[in-house]
């Protein structure tokens, strides 16, 4: 009979300390005790249900310890997680879960529950449910390159795997003490505060209100070891004109979800005291690399490979093909190729650095790569290059639809003030250093650059050909986004 090594290592904690803190925020407390008895509670009332074992249920909750109360639950009662994201519209999460054919959707409100009668639990009646086996401990949501999500199928082993091989690169015990600001259904907040909680007891600190401060005020009150961060957070905190301070508990500091600049590593150093360490990874592998010494960031590269991680450039694509035990088993609701057989061939294109023993370097995304007049421009070399003209605070270079075709004219969109950048400043810029092809034919400047919750850039956005609002720049003068 299969028993859940997650569920196997959280029992643990409960006969050994059922009194040890598990989840905090400045004014509340729970227990792993707690969290143990809420999460019986919650499978009883989920066993009325007479759900069949291996089905999948969607789980939407706000961080804290009614998240992990809800896993356990569905995972007592054999079920699979779908880790649904909070601020997902009604009506997207009801095509997510048709999507993915699940059982069921288990919701909450509060993130600090007193009991199962705050949950809701809608069963899809007349729906045709997926069966998978009882082995997967969650489905991960990630983007699919046509914009539907697809599922991560990840045992509920190649998690404890991740969380292993995490814990031992970045030297993390159960004494340490998580900031837990990103969202617990994002594989990033999952792997670094949700798991290391279950299995280690490490304690999750969690801010009792959502904004840019509050998490820092958090860490403070609760003597926060361990700030799992975003560039974006990272960025504005830089940006500041009288930062506060970083709790002196705070011994490290990561950053991952979206590429991380020099300048804002750099500033966050300068301002901070504290280096910013780069984690990368993906939902569909867990961690892959890992900024041991504190200077990648600022150096260009994402630091060595995680303990237990094995990594192979395609000879064909330049892409990251990455082995561990902590690779997902495959996609839904159709499976591909790149992820199959303890295998993940990521949609990165890298090479170790060449100044940086044992270091990796990323140079763009395989699907970024946009054709200018028959010719291949890399985004990311663009990028770095427009990062140095002054007063740029963040860049991204995308192709976008033109005469010649879809992604056919490369598109520059800075987030700096408006007198900062002009169309002649960057072409005289980039003139002499990048070949003619290379050079962005459409401008356009921003306060800030779009992203996502994950602190992704949101690319769509940024190519939308009606983006009007911005001050747009070409080679004639003022004209609207893609003319």
């Amino acid at each position: 009979m299969f028993r859940d090594p997650i569920l196997s290592a959280f029992d643990r904690l409960h006969a050994d300390r059922p009194e040890r803190p598990l989840v905090a925020s400045s004014t509340r407390l729970a227990t792993v005790g707690d969290v143990h008895r809420q999460a019986d509670e919650l499978a009883s009332r989920l066993h009325e249900h007479a759900l069949v074992a291996g089905r999948l249920v969607g789980l939407v909750a706000p961080n804290g310890p009614g998240y992990l109360v809800g896993y356990l639950a569905l995972r007592r009662c054999g079920l699979i997680p779908v880790l649904c994201d909070l601020s997902i519209p009604t009506h997207a999460l009801e095509g997510i879960l048709a999507r993915f054919d699940v059982a069921g959707c288990l919701s909450l409100a509060d993130a600090w529950p007193r009991g199962g009668e705050h949950w809701t639990f809608v069963t899809r009646l007349g729906a045709v449910v997926r069966h998978l086996p009882e082995t997967v401990g969650a489905i991960k949501l990630t983007s699919g390159s046509t914009g539907q999500p697809r599922g991560v199928v990840v045992s509920a082993a190649a998690l404890v795997a991740d969380e292993a091989q995490l814990a031992a690169a970045m030297g993390l015990t159960g004494d340490d003490r998580h900031v837990g600001a990103i969202p617990f259904s994002h594989s990033y907040g999952f792997s670094s505060v949700v798991m290391p909680a279950l299995v280690r007891g490490a304690l999750a600190i969690v801010p009792d209100e959502r904004s840019v401060m509050a998490p820092l005020a958090a860490a403070r009150d609760l003597e926060a070891t361990f700030f799992p961060a975003v560039p974006a957070w990272l960025s504005a905190w830089v940006r500041l004109a009288s930062p506060p301070p970083l709790p002196p508990s705070i011994r490290l500091l990561t950053s991952a979800g979206a590429p991380l600049s020099p300048e804002t590593a750099r500033g966050v150093r300068e301002r901070f005291g504290l280096p910013v360490q780069v984690f990368y990874g993906a939902s569909e592998c867990g961690g892959i690399a890992f900024d041991r010494e504190g200077s990648a960031a600022e150096n260009g590269t994402v630091g060595s490979l995680v303990d237990g991680v094995t990594v192979e450039l395609d000879a064909e694509s330049g892409r990251l093909r990455v082995r561990s035990a902590a690779v997902a088993e495959g996609y839904l609701p159709e499976a591909a190729p790149e992820l199959s057989g303890g295998s993940f061939l990521t949609g990165d294109l890298a090479a170790w650095d060449e100044r940086r023993a044992g270091e990796l370097r990323l140079l763009g995304r395989a699907d970024d790569l946009v054709i200018v007049k028959g010719k291949n421009v890399q985004p990311r070399e663009v990028e770095n290059l427009l990062r140095d003209l002054p007063g740029v605070e963040d860049v991204c270079v995308l192709g976008i639809d033109g005469p010649e075709g879809p992604r056919t004219v490369l598109r520059a969109v800075f987030g700096a003030t408006a007198s900062a950048v002009s169309f002649e400043s960057v072409v005289e810029h980039c003139r002499g250093k990048l070949a003619e092809h290379k050079i962005p034919r459409s401008v356009v400047v921003l306060p800030e650059l779009p992203r996502d919750g994950r602190g992704k850039l949101d690319r769509r956005r940024l190519a939308d050909p009606e983006l009007s609002a911005a001050s747009v720049f070409a080679a004639g003068g003022l004209r609207r986004a893609g003319a």
